[in-house]
């Protein structure tokens, strides 16, 4: 129990990773025609985009992987001073490779880098591409700044499939002979949203804690807003009740449960529900409210003026 989960059975191989097989695809005809541009990675957390590079970088470089390989975090280190210093300084090492074979630099996050960097990293791109090829990895490819992505071959992450997160997760219990109901794993991949990475660290949480895989030590683990609730929230602002929408809210951010987690919450339930009560018009419109919610969230918006503004507006969309 010791080593974390997502790194003892992190894949090895590009054979080896799940989802995304046309991403996959990609990386294997990199290295059959050993013929590796610039790429650019986008998509969101826990799909494999840092596994992907590792295999490919180390099928490609062999046993010069450790000294021909760097990987940084732009998330940690945004500013132009990494550009000057790590970046420049790996792009200027003197390394013996094969032919067609170069140095990887993997950037992750580099969507967090500032347009200043960004654009000093344009030019080092530009000058190292003899014996440097540049892998990036972003959220969202939309904060990448154009000159960049001209110059790379852009990959599209999407979320793994649940069915394909459930067949890891059996193997990994079975694996480390642990009990486990489907029930409990398949609410573990519910609350993990696509994310790999995450359900696996949730599912070791789970067994270190009790031992075994139940929906109950579960909902313990991963300390989401009872769905209950949330589902009661729903009906009261189906029902127009602004009052007691108000409570509810007020009662989940006092419990101490995220924004995040309360809008996630809202959205797999407002998703999943009765068409009798929602038709399909109001539900798309509520979505589209509720992923609005979460942008203003994440600009810095206050939770409980967001939160309450959403109630007012999906009251509004119901009586329309």
């Amino acid at each position: 129990m010791s080593l974390p989960w997502i790194e003892k059975y992190r894949p090895t191989t590009l054979d080896d990773i799940i989802g995304n097989k046309n991403a996959n695809q990609q990386f294997k005809n990199i290295i059959e025609t050993q013929n590796i541009p610039h790429l650019l990675l986008a998509g969101v957390p826990g799909t494999g985009k840092t596994t992907s590079v590792i295999c490919l970088a180390k099928t490609l470089l062999k046993d010069q992987f450790h000294e021909s390989y760097i990987e940084l975090n732009a998330s940690d280190e945004r500013g132009i001073d990494v550009i000057r210093n790590k970046i420049t300084t790996f792009c200027k090492k003197k390394t013996t490779l094969p032919e067609n074979v170069y140095k990887i630099i993997f950037l992750d996050e580099v969507d967090y880098m500032t347009p200043i960097a960004q654009q000093a990293l344009r030019r080092i791109i530009e000058l190292y591409t003899s014996s440097t090829r540049f892998i990036m990895a972003c959220n969202s490819s939309s904060n990448i700044i154009e000159a960049i992505q001209s110059r790379c071959v852009l990959i599209r992450f999407s979320q793994i499939e649940d069915i394909d997160i459930l067949e890891r997760m059996k193997y990994i219990c079975n694996n480390e002979e642990i009990s486990y109901e489907e029930e409990g794993l398949l609410y573990l991949i519910e609350t993990s949203n696509g994310d790999m990475r995450k359900g696996i660290n949730n599912l070791q949480s789970v067994c270190i804690t009790f031992g075994e895989v139940t929906k109950d030590n579960v909902v313990k683990i991963v300390n989401l807003p009872d769905n209950q609730v949330v589902e009661q929230l729903v009906k009261m602002m189906l029902k127009r009740d602004f009052d007691k929408s108000i409570k509810i809210i007020d009662n989940l951010i006092c419990d101490g449960y995220s924004s995040q987690d309360i809008i996630q919450t809202l959205f797999n339930i407002i998703k999943d529900y009765n068409p009798k009560s929602l038709n399909q018009e109001e539900k798309l419109l509520i979505m589209k409210a509720i992923g609005k919610t979460q942008m203003h969230m994440v600009s810095g918006g206050d939770i409980r003026i967001q939160l309450l503004a959403l109630v007012a507006k999906i009251i509004l969309i119901k009586n329309s």
